[in-house]
C-alpha cells in the first residue's frame, strides 16, 4: 500500500494537498518489527504518529497485577497517536506485532521542522493545532536535542559590545574636522560620506561579532557557541548537567563598570580541571550561577523519578514472570562489518553493522598528503612514454632509469600516505571511543580506547576559510582525571561527530539506569522471597481471560501470531521515560516534596526581549 494512499485515509491530512504529502511521506520513517516484538510500551513516551502499512498490530494495557487487558487491533491503513505530533505524552498501553508488520512514524521533531520549513502545511493543521493547544519543538540552535527544553538563550553582557564601539565612535568625529578642513568640495563631500559609512559598517561588525556568541542553559547541558566573522571560527563547548560538580562567578575587583552594569565571570566547574567551562562578562553572575545550580537539582530529581518508575515497570514485569533480558542479548554475536554503501574508497564516513561509527579524516587530508606522490607518479609515466618516443637511444637508458625511480618512488609514497590516512581512525561506538593511529609495516599501532561516561567536556572547533567551505574541523574530549583532551583532528562535520558523541553519553547513561533498575529490582525480589515462577497460574487464567472477552476477536488466521504476541516471554525491557511530565518543586532545602511545585525558572535577558 503507498504511502501518500494511506496519508488520503487518515483524516488529519484530509486538507493537504499532493505536494503536501509527499513532503510528509519523504519526512516519514520506515521501521519493521518480527512477529511477537514490542512496537512502544506504556508508560514510554509518545514522540509521534504511527501507520501500520502491512502486518498487524495489537493493543493491550498492563494492569498493577501484572494482567493484561486487550484494548484493538490494528490492520494496514490505521494509524495511532495522532496528538504525539503536537504534545508531550505517554504511552498508555502496548502496541505488539501480532505478525511481521512495517510501520511509518512521523515524529513530533520532524513534524515541527516540516511546520516551520513550509508554513503552508502549518496552515492545514490549524484546527489541530489550536485544539490540542500543544507547544510544538522549534529548534533554537542547530545542537538543539528532541527532548531539550531551553531555560536561557542569552549572550555576553551589553557592555563588552560598548566598550570596543569607542573607536568607530571616535573615529566619525575626526573624519568631519578632516572634512571640514579639506577646501576641495568634491574631497570633503567625499570624506563626509565615507565617515557616516566607515565607522557604521565598524559598528556593525562589533555588533554581529557581540551577537554571534551565545551561552545556552537547557534541562541537560550548559552550551557555549562562540564565532569570530573574520577568521571564519566556530566553537561549541558543552557540559552536561551530570558533569557539573560547582559553580562559581567572579566579578573583577578593578573594574568599576562591573559592579555598574552587573557583569562577571561563570565557572563552570567539572570533576577534570581540563573540563571546566569558563564563561566571561555574563549578565547577572549570582543569578547565572543560581539558575545552573537549581537546574542541576531538578535534573538530579528528574533522574530520581525516572529510577523510581523504571524500578516500578521491572518488579511488574518480573511478578508478571515476564524475561528482563537486555536488548543487546538479541543481537547476533558476529563480528561488526560496513553497511552497504558507507564504505566507499574514499569515505570518510563508515556506518557498522553494529552500530558504530567509524570517522575518518577529512578528505581534504587525503588531497593534501597525496597530491605530491601523485604528481610523481604522473611524471614517471609521462618520461617513460617519452623515453621510448622521443629520446634517442643512446640517452634511452638513462631517461629510463630516472623515470623508473620517479614512478616507484611515487608509487612507495602514495602507498604510505593513503594507508597512514585510511588506517588513522576515530569508532564511536555505545560504549566506549576508540583513536587510532597507525603506520604501514608494524612501524606504529596505537589504540587509544575511551569510555564514553568518563568524558566531561565535548567541544567542536572549526577554523578557517577552507574549514568553513569544506565543512571539517576538530573535536576535543576533556576526560575526568586527564590532563589533556583527546582529539578527533580535521573530522568531516565536527559538530555532527560532537552531537553523535553526545548521543551516545545520554543512552549510556538510560542504559545504565536501565540496569540499576533491574538489579534493584532483582535484590527486591531475593529479599521478598517471591519468584516469577509462581506466576503460571495467573498467565493462564489471563489467557482464559482473553479467550472470553468479547471485544478481542481475532481473525482465525492470525489467532496462533496474535497468541505469540501475547506470549510474555518475548517482551523486551521498557524504555527510559524521556522527560518527567510534572513538574518539580526546587528549594534550597534539600528534603523538599518532589510531588508538586514549578521547574527551574527562567529570567528575561536581552535575547528575550
Amino acid at each position: 500500500m503507498q504511502t501518500e494512499t494511506l496519508l488520503n485515509r487518515i483524516s488529519l491530512f484530509a486538507d493537504l494537498s499532493q505536494s503536501q504529502r509527499q513532503i510528509l511521506t519523504a519526512a516519514m520513517e520506515q521501521r519493521s518489527y518480527r512477529a511477537g516484538e514490542d512496537i512502544f510500551l506504556q508508560g514510554a513516551p509518545a514522540d509521534g504518529m504511527l501507520i501500520l502499512v502491512s502486518g498487524q498490530a495489537v493493543l493491550f494495557s498492563s494492569d498493577a497485577d501484572g494482567s493484561q487487558t486487550p484494548l484493538a487491533t490494528l490492520s494496514p491503513g490505521q494509524s495511532i497517536n495522532h496528538e504525539a505530533l503536537f504534545e508531550e505524552a505517554l504511552q498508555s498501553a502496548t502496541m505488539r506485532a501480532a505478525q511481521p508488520s512495517t510501520l511509518l512514524k512521523l515524529t513530533r521533531a520532524t513534524f515541527a521542522q516540516l511546520l516551520a520549513q513550509h508554513p503552508d502545511i502549518g496552515a492545514a493543521f490549524k484546527v489541530e493545532s489550536a485544539r490540542s493547544g500543544a507547544r510544538l519543538i522549534n529548534p533554537r540552535f542547530a545542537e538543539q536535542r528532541e527532548d531539550e527544553e531551553i531555560l536561557i538563550h542569552t549572550h555576553r553582557h551589553f557592555w563588552s559590545f560598548v566598550r570596543t564601539a569607542w573607536l568607530p565612535l571616535l573615529l566619525m568625529p575626526l573624519m568631519w574636522l578632516a572634512a571640514g578642513l579639506v577646501e576641495v568640495q568634491a574631497l570633503s563631500v567625499a570624506l563626509l560620506a565615507v565617515s557616516a559609512a566607515l565607522p557604521g559598517l565598524g559598528l556593525m561588525y562589533l555588533y554581529l561579532e557581540w551577537r554571534n556568541d551565545s551561552v545556552i542553559i537547557t534541562d541537560q547541558r550548559v552550551i557555549r557557541i562562540t564565532r569570530t566573522i573574520l577568521a571564519l571560527h566556530r566553537q561549541v563547548t558543552q557540559v552536561g548537567l551530570e558533569s557539573i560538580h560547582e559553580i562559581n562567578f567572579n566579578i573583577p575587583p578593578y573594574d568599576p563598570f562591573a559592579r555598574l552594569f552587573r557583569y562577571g565571570t561563570v565557572i563552570v566547574k567539572t570533576a577534570g580541571a581540563q573540563g571546566n567551562l569558563e564563561l566571561p562578562l555574563m549578565p547577572n553572575p549570582e543569578k547565572f550561577q543560581k539558575l545552573i545550580m537549581e537546574d542541576r537539582q531538578y535534573f538530579e530529581n528528574r533522574q530520581a523519578q525516572r529510577h523510581h518508575k523504571l524500578v516500578r515497570a521491572e518488579m511488574q514485569r518480573w511478578l508478571a514472570g515476564e524475561s528482563a533480558e537486555d536488548d543487546s542479548a538479541a543481537i547476533a554475536d558476529e563480528p561488526p562489518r560496513p553497511l552497504p554503501g558507507s564504505n566507499g574508497y574514499l569515505s570518510a564516513k563508515i556506518l557498522m553493522s553494529n552500530g558504530d561509527i567509524v570517522y575518518r579524516k577529512h578528505i581534504s587530508v587525503w588531497a593534501q598528503h597525496t597530491a605530491l606522490p601523485l604528481l610523481t607518479i604522473l611524471i614517471g609515466l609521462a618520461a617513460l612514454i617519452l623515453t621510448f618516443t622521443l629520446v634517442s637511444p643512446e640517452i634511452r637508458i638513462v631517461t629510463f632509469a630516472a623515470s623508473m625511480v620517479a614512478l616507484l618512488a611515487g608509487c612507495i609514497a602514495y602507498y604510505w600516505l593513503d594507508w597512514d590516512w585510511r588506517n588513522d581512525v576515530y569508532i564511536i561506538s555505545d560504549d566506549t571511543i576508540t583513536l587510532v593511529h597507525k603506520r604501514p609495516f608494524f612501524l606504529q599501532n596505537l589504540r587509544d580506547q575511551i569510555l564514553v561516561e568518563r568524558i566531561d567536556n565535548v567541544e567542536s572547533v572549526s577554523t578557517g576559510l577552507f574549514a568553513a567551505l569544506l565543512k571539517y574541523g576538530d573535536v576535543s574530549m576533556s576526560l575526568v582525571g586527564a590532563d589533556e583532551p583527546k582529539r578527533f583532528v580535521k573530522v568531516p562535520n565536527p559538530g555532527a561527530i560532537q552531537q553523535e558523541i553526545s548521543r551516545r553519553q545520554h543512552n549510556k547513561a538510560q542504559r545504565r539506569a536501565r540496569y540499576d533498575a533491574m538489579q534493584q529490582q532483582q535484590m527486591l525480589g531475593e529479599y521478598l522471597g517471591m519468584s516469577p515462577a509462581g506466576n503460571d497460574s495467573q498467565t493462564a487464567a489471563h489467557s482464559g481471560n482473553l479467550a472470553g472477552n468479547s471485544q478481542f476477536q481475532p481473525e482465525p488466521d492470525s489467532t496462533a501470531a496474535i497468541r505469540a504476541a501475547y506470549n510474555p516471554d518475548r517482551n523486551r525491557p521498557p524504555r527510559l521515560p524521556a522527560k518527567t511530565r510534572r513538574p518539580i518543586q526546587l528549594q534550597a532545602n534539600p528534603n523538599f516534596d518532589l510531588s508538586s511545585g514549578p521547574r527551574p525558572p527562567r529570567f528575561r535577558t536581552d535575547s528575550d526581549a
